[in-house]
């Protein structure tokens, strides 16, 4: 999480609700005028294409201002607000479930990290210029039809195919940061073996120290987290932890599990040490957030 005032005052959500059979959410938002700010949240990764107007978007320590056809991406856990500042207003936003793009591979092409768009550091993650904003806008406009149409799985399949084109499109417009170029020189297989230490987080829960994912990729602790830092912008401990965090958050959401078992099955050591980071990084307790998701008032603990 951030550290910012506007980043620790960000509202937390309701879980998204993705999962293995929909690891994809598509929303068309409107705005008649100007907008006073709004911020987010969450795990999943977001994508927003502007098709009308204009917004101020703040993020991973950047500001950009996002006219008809640019498009903004934002990581897991990744504090965000923004505001409209030219209505009328439409944005396309896609919500993505991290594993559906951290897992993929393409036997021609296996170094391809689907997910490094979202992973590097705000300020180089890819941005849209030019005549390619008309095709982002075009892109825009058939994924919007699409999800206008019948709700099949079929149609889901297409969503996802969908994504990965306009991930491509990204790709051929953006120079990819200078450290994550002198990294790949350093080791081409880099990538699928951060990638293959992120898959353990999902499987683990997260629960897997930089010691063991480093052995269980074939490289050395320094190497390790080196690389991860590079690739992530982040150490390896602090992504397992987040992400064993929001796994947390979005049990506490769902169901009624007490906390107890919530912490033994996230990694915590029990559960005053889930409470004590739930207050870190949230800035309230476990029992505060359920109440909070279930839009009940919350009591003094």
């Amino acid at each position: 999480m951030g550290t910012t005032t506007w980043q620790r005052s960000v509202p937390l959500r309701r879980h998204q609700g993705l999962d293995a059979q929909r690891p994809l959410m598509v929303l068309r938002n409107r705005h008649a005028r100007g907008t006073t700010y709004a911020g987010d949240v969450h795990y999943e990764l977001e994508l927003g294409i502007v098709l009308s107007g204009a917004m101020k978007r703040e993020s991973g320590g950047t500001v950009q201002v996002a006219r008809r056809g640019q498009v903004w991406l934002c990581g897991m856990w990744e504090p965000h607000r923004y505001r409209v500042t030219q209505g009328p207003c439409e944005v396309l936003v896609l919500v993505v479930r991290p594993q559906c793009l951290a897992g993929l591979r393409f036997e021609q092409e296996p170094e391809h990290r689907w997910l490094l768009p979202f992973t590097v550091p705000a300020a180089q993650r890819p941005q849209v210029q030019g005549r390619a904003r008309e095709e982002v806008v075009a892109w825009a406009k058939r994924m919007a039809r699409l999800v206008d149409g019948p709700r099949t799985r079929v149609q889901r399949l297409e969503e996802q195919v969908l994504l990965l084109e306009l991930l491509l499109l990204l790709r051929r417009e953006w120079r990819m940061p200078s450290a994550l170029e002198q990294a790949v020189e350093r080791d081409p297989d880099h990538g699928v073996r951060i990638d293959q230490a992120i898959q353990l987080v999902f499987e683990r829960r997260g629960d897997i120290t930089a010691i063991a994912a480093a052995r269980a990729v074939g490289l050395s602790r320094n190497r390790f987290n080196r690389l991860f830092v590079d690739l992530m912008g982040d150490s390896f401990a602090h992504f397992a932890a987040g992400y064993r965090l929001g796994g947390a958050a979005a049990d506490l959401a769902r169901g009624e599990e007490p906390l107890k078992a919530i912490a033994r099955s996230w990694g915590f050591t029990d559960a005053s040490h889930l409470v004590r980071r739930f207050r870190l990084s949230y800035g309230c307790t476990p029992a505060q957030y359920r109440l909070r998701m279930r839009g009940l008032p919350s009591v003094a603990e």
